[in-house]
């Protein structure tokens, strides 16, 4: 399932250069603008850090853990989206669509 940034973000920046796929924007305009999907659940107030679940992979193919969640000093404010939710398979395929050069593979474990 993609992510979502909840009320908790502190806008820190930490998320921005972590993202591999550039998902996270700043304000939910920004996304709008750049014609990337919010889900209705963040970002209302154009404060908050928003993820575009068009670009969100949850790292899958890059990290075995989300890197926005991993580098947020906060600890709970990248968390699953239930309005997104979608299986590793899925967020793999959509990793490889956005990056059809690299050799992406799924986490060990999975």
């Amino acid at each position: 399932m993609a992510l979502m940034i909840n009320n908790n973000c502190i806008a820190c920046d930490a998320c921005l250069p972590a993202c591999p796929n550039q998902a996270i924007f700043e304000k939910r305009s920004e996304a709008e603008a750049s014609r990337f999907h919010v889900s209705a659940a963040q970002g209302h107030d154009n404060t908050t850090y928003v993820i575009s679940h068009e670009r969100c992979t949850e790292c899958v193919g890059h990290f075995n853990e989300p890197q926005c969640a991993s580098v947020c000093p906060i600890g709970d404010c990248c968390v699953p989206d239930p309005a997104c939710p979608e299986s590793k398979d899925a967020l793999l395929e959509r990793a490889r669509r956005l990056h059809p050069h690299k050799e992406l593979r799924p986490a060990v474990g999975w």
